[in-house]
């Protein structure tokens, strides 16, 4: 059966290619006194990697966490992906 557009009281929905660009992670740490967060950012996290190995990164038991003096907030994980219509 071929692929066909969908319709919508006469509007066309075109079908649409998603292509993975980057992954990234973020780590939030609290600022001294507190108040407000900095942020840590680490680009190029392979964008196949499951979340539990990226959190595990971030915070596990060895992870990037250990290495800071500042209380980890929390960690965020951005994925780019390229939309591009067929």
């Amino acid at each position: 059966m071929e692929a066909r557009p969908l319709q919508r009281k006469g509007v066309k929905f075109m079908a649409v290619t998603a292509t993975p660009i980057s992954s990234d992670l973020i780590i939030y740490v609290a600022k001294d006194g507190g108040i407000g967060s900095i942020s840590r950012k680490y680009a190029g996290v392979k964008y196949a990697a499951t979340d539990d190995d990226v959190f595990d990164v971030a915070n596990g038991t060895n992870g990037l966490a250990k290495l800071q003096s500042r209380a980890v907030q929390s960690v965020q994980r951005v994925r780019n992906t390229e939309l591009e219509n067929e």
